[in-house]
């Protein structure tokens, strides 16, 4: 069952994994950074979603979901189709997002 206080814990590091980013960045994009950053963290929360079917998408999702809450402080979404490829590096489309 997804642990929600372990992606609280990967949360805490978003201020700093923004700072890292390019000024211009895709949700494909951070996950990475975060994933890189914090590896141990990152597992921890992932395998909280390993009942699930798709593990890392609802994990991407809940990130993405708390990386919306930043918008206007810190990030703002200049694209909300932007083509992409997610981490396994298949073609998809997320969020394009702009530091403010």
């Amino acid at each position: 069952m997804a642990n929600p206080e372990l992606v609280s814990k990967l949360e805490g590091f978003f201020g700093e994994t923004i700072q890292q980013m390019d000024r211009q960045f895709t949700s494909h994009e951070f996950f990475l950074k975060l994933l890189r950053a914090h590896q141990v963290d990152y597992v921890a929360a992932l395998a909280s979603y390993s009942d699930k079917n798709a593990p890392f998408k609802d994990l991407h999702y809940e990130i993405a979901n708390r990386l919306h809450k930043l918008e206007g402080k810190s990030i703002t979404a200049r694209e909300k189709n932007y083509p992409s490829q997610d981490i396994f590096g298949i073609a998809s489309t997320t969020i394009l997002w702009r530091k403010l």
